[in-house]
């Protein structure tokens, strides 16, 4: 026993304290939370491509919020044992005197830790008992952290949803959020809608920014997959602005704030975006099924020209639904069929 694990115990909840405030009360996430969340994340993405089910991403939010306060809960525990195997009679047994062993030590310091307050190990000498209270004051910090961490989380990722199945109820792909708000003359229909979104997405950005844990929560249900559904507004958006007929899309000023404001989710995520692997440019959407039943649409070529001008922006957006576990197909299918509702 060393003074040195003292010092190392210390240096234990220093770093676990810092990394706690952080993640909790400050925007952003620690760095050790990060590293955690990251390594989830991963093995959560291998599990899609692996077994072909979404299951396991359901339980990503979950698994990354609970794997970082057992990770904080163990640390914090490891670190005050350090303190109290670093003199030999810190912790004595309460009815003989005798110093606690290793095993005790950690008993002892789990118990107050934890608030249970035995009683059959005591700290011995006046320091030792004040760290003791130390001890039990971090027990009650670090689990009324975890709470006010965990309630404003979990709000989020309710709002995520919503904003997800929002976009899904105007259409199940981009051409089909065009066709059901075209009134014979123009899209002006999605006016309303994209005025209600423009607060929502950028809402959902700060919440990302302030909880970055939010990138790990995700819906097995296509209705709700908010990357793949943002991922499709954007394209019904570069359809209104690049593939319409001039006056037949919204006013400029209602697609650009709706435009800026998935600009800015997408700046949010893209350090997490950059961190997916890349499958290159999506295929050049089709202009064939709005064409089909009379809406006024240009010339392919003029399109195709225009979304090349998009590429990184659609790069990003194919990595903001692959991070979700979703293909591009479940944005853009392979096949559209609009003429049933026509």
């Amino acid at each position: 026993m060393s003074i040195l694990l003292g010092i190392l115990g210390l240096l234990v909840l220093s770093l676990t304290s810092i990394d706690l405030l952080w993640t909790t009360f400050v925007e952003g996430v620690g760095p050790m939370s990060l590293r955690v969340s990251l390594l989830v994340g991963r093995l959560l993405r291998y599990s899609v491509i692996s077994r072909k089910t979404r299951r396991l991403m359901t339980w990503g939010g979950l698994l990354v919020v609970m794997t970082s306060l057992t990770a904080w809960t163990l640390l914090v525990w490891l670190g005050w044992t350090l303190i109290f195997c670093s003199w030999p009679t810190a912790v004595v047994a309460a009815s003989t005197g005798r110093p606690a062993d290793v095993w005790e030590r950690i008993y002892f310091t789990g118990y107050n830790l934890f608030t249970l307050g035995m009683g059959d190990f005591v700290p011995h000498g006046a320091f030792f008992q004040i760290l003791t209270d130390l001890c039990c004051a971090s027990g009650f910090f670090l689990f009324g952290a975890a709470i006010a961490y965990m309630v404003p989380v979990i709000s989020a990722a309710t709002q995520k949803r919503q904003v997800g199945v929002y976009i899904w109820s105007l259409g199940k792909n981009p051409a089909e959020i065009i066709f059901r708000a075209w009134n014979g003359a123009d899209t002006t229909a999605l006016q309303p809608h994209f005025i209600a979104l423009t607060p929502m997405l950028l809402g959902l950005g700060e919440n990302h920014l302030t909880y970055p844990v939010l990138h790990f929560f995700h819906s097995a249900k296509r209705s709700a997959g908010v990357g793949a559904n943002i991922a499709m507004l954007d394209e019904a958006i570069t359809i209104m602005e690049c593939g319409l007929e001039k006056g037949c899309s919204l006013d400029l000023p209602s697609l650009g704030a709706v435009r800026d404001a998935i600009s800015e989710y997408i700046l949010t995520l893209k350090p997490v975006l950059m961190l997916v692997y890349d499958d290159g440019d999506p295929p050049i959407p089709s202009l064939a099924p709005l064409r089909e039943i009379g809406l006024p649409v240009v010339d392919d070529d003029v399109f195709a020209k225009a979304v090349g001008n998009q590429s990184e922006r659609r790069r990003l957006l194919r990595k903001l639904a692959r991070i979700e576990g979703w293909t591009w197909p479940a944005v853009w299918p392979e096949k559209i069929d609009l003429t049933h509702g026509v």
